[in-house]
Order: C-alpha cells, then sequence, then structure tokens
C-alpha cells in the first residue's frame, strides 16, 4: 500500500519521488524514497486529519531543534479517503528485536525529555481515551458479543472511567504509540529516532506513551510469532517505573485504555489468539 501512496503523490502532487525500498511495518508500511534533489525519505500514512498533521510537524521541527532526533515532515498531503499521505526525513540507526533493560532505559530516557513541552501549545489536545463510555472513540459492540469472560473484563474497564476532562491532564509531549518498533538505534545503543507520529501529536501526560510500551512489550512475551522478543527484566524495568511514576487509579485507566483498543483491534483484524492474550493481559491489571 505505501507504493501505491508513492503513486498518488507523484500524479497528483508532482513530487517525482523515486521508490528505493519498502518495509512492512507498521499499519500500512513505509516506503523509502528519494527526491529529485538526492535527499532520502520515508512514505508513511498518516491516520489523523491534515490539520492535526500539520500541527504534528509544527511541532517535530520545535522538538528538533532542541536536540531531540524526531523526523522533520518535508510534505505532507491530503488523499481524500481519511488518510494523509506524510513524506519524513529519514533518520539513521536500525531497530531493535530484542530488547533489553538498556534498551527501554533509553526509551523511558528519551520520553523523559517531552515533559513540558507543548506548555504553550493549548491547541493541542490529549488523546482520547476508550473506557467503554458512551461517546468514547472505540466502540465495544464486538467485544461484548465475543463472550461472557469480554463482557466482564468490559465492567472492569468501565470501572476505571471517570470524569472525562480528567483522563489524561498535563502539558508533556505525547507519543500515543512508543513502541520498541517506533525507535531508531545507533551502533552504541542509543536512540536516533524517535519515529512514527502517524496518529498525530498530543499533549497530556507522557506516561502515557509508556503504559502503551509495556503492553506492547507483555503482549511480545505472551505471543510466540511476536515481531520482538523482550526479555523478562525489559518488562519489569518498565513496570517498575511506571509503578513509580503513577498512582494505581491513573496506572488502571490508561491500561484500560490500550487493552480496549487492542481488543477492539484484534476482533477487527486480529486473530482469536491475540484476543485472548489481550483478554489475558487485562484481567492481570484490573480484575482481583
Amino acid at each position: 500500500m505505501s507504493q501505491d501512496v508513492v503513486l498518488a503523490l507523484n500524479e497528483r502532487a508532482g513530487c517525482r519521488l523515486d521508490v528505493v525500498g519498502v518495509t512492512e511495518q507498521g499499519q500500512s508500511g513505509a516506503a523509502y524514497v528519494r527526491w529529485p534533489d538526492g535527499r532520502d525519505g520515508v512514505v508513511t500514512t498518516a491516520f489523523a486529519t491534515i490539520d492535526l498533521m500539520r500541527r504534528t510537524s509544527e511541532v517535530l521541527a520545535y522538538v528538533r531543534t532542541l536536540g531531540i532526533p524526531v523526523p522533520a515532515h518535508d510534505f505532507l498531503f491530503d488523499l481524500g479517503d481519511g488518510r494523509v499521505a506524510v513524506v519524513q526525513e529519514r533518520l539513521p540507526g536500525s531497530t531493535v528485536v530484542k530488547p533489553d533493560v538498556s534498551t527501554v532505559d533509553a526509551i523511558i530516557s528519551i520520553n523523559e525529555r517531552f515533559a513540558g513541552l507543548l506548555a504553550d501549545r493549548p491547541d493541542i489536545g490529549p488523546p482520547p481515551l476508550s473506557l467503554g463510555r458512551p461517546g468514547d472513540t472505540i466502540p465495544v459492540d464486538l467485544i461484548e458479543s465475543h463472550s461472557t469472560r469480554a463482557r466482564r473484563l468490559l465492567d472492569a474497564i468501565r470501572s476505571t472511567g471517570g470524569d472525562r476532562g480528567r483522563d489524561i491532564v498535563g502539558d508533556d509531549l505525547v507519543h500515543v504509540d512508543l513502541t520498541v518498533s517506533n525507535m531508531l538505534f545507533d551502533s552504541g545503543g542509543g536512540i536516533s529516532g524517535v519515529i512514527d507520529w502517524n496518529y498525530g501529536i498530543a499533549r497530556g501526560d507522557r506516561h502515557f506513551g509508556v503504559v502503551k510500551l509495556l503492553h506492547t512489550l507483555s503482549f511480545a512475551a505472551a505471543t510466540s510469532d511476536a515481531d520482538i522478543r523482550p526479555t523478562q527484566a525489559a518488562i519489569d524495568r518498565v513496570s517498575e517505573f511506571l509503578a513509580s511514576r503513577l498512582d494505581p487509579r491513573t496506572l488502571q485507566r490508561y491500561w484500560a485504555h490500550q487493552t480496549l483498543d487492542m481488543l477492539y483491534g484484534s476482533r477487527r483484524w486480529g486473530t482469536d489468539e491475540a484476543f485472548t492474550t489481550y483478554l489475558d493481559l487485562g484481567e492481570s491489571v484490573l480484575t482481583p
């Protein structure tokens, strides 16, 4: 699909990009491209509005001035079907498939640099939490219809909700998809790129992203064919960090959202095995 996006950019926006490689990682993959002037780039698809992606590009440009390795967005194009094509800088480095303690320490450390970065951007909102409430973004019908066990977990998810206006507060920069796969590392183990801002920028509590990190690591550890194989020590390190930074109620609320999101995704596009694993993860935190 990423090559189709490059074709659309060339035909409809006159970008004249050459495809030099592709990757199937992520929801729609990415295409490695080269501009006519020789610059290397990456084409991805954002699942956010063009307005939010423009604000995302502005914020990332500011973050780069602080020495934090995030990609410049060179070109945005509204594909007109709910997706936005993003042509961004190709940063150096490679992904890690066997994350250990040093891997997660590096991710936590760079995420800490996001503290307070959006204090002057009240126009950017928090990531919406879905906790099974009326009006939440993620529907629950497919989950409710699955089983009695799923409905019990939904009840536990709903019990974590409260005042929607207090779901996520703060003025940190939030990477809503803070995962090992969205980090590039140099040969010394340092982070050379924080990538994949395709859900758009968000403002609030930076630890929300670390809960996403823990959730994905826990799923990978419980899945035999996962793309990454984290050590138990890495998972324990992230868990200990969150326990020291978040009160239990907030951690449960963030975990409930991640669980509901992945339960829905596995019902729509995944497998019964994945759905069961997400039930296990949800119950491990949300039920006695």
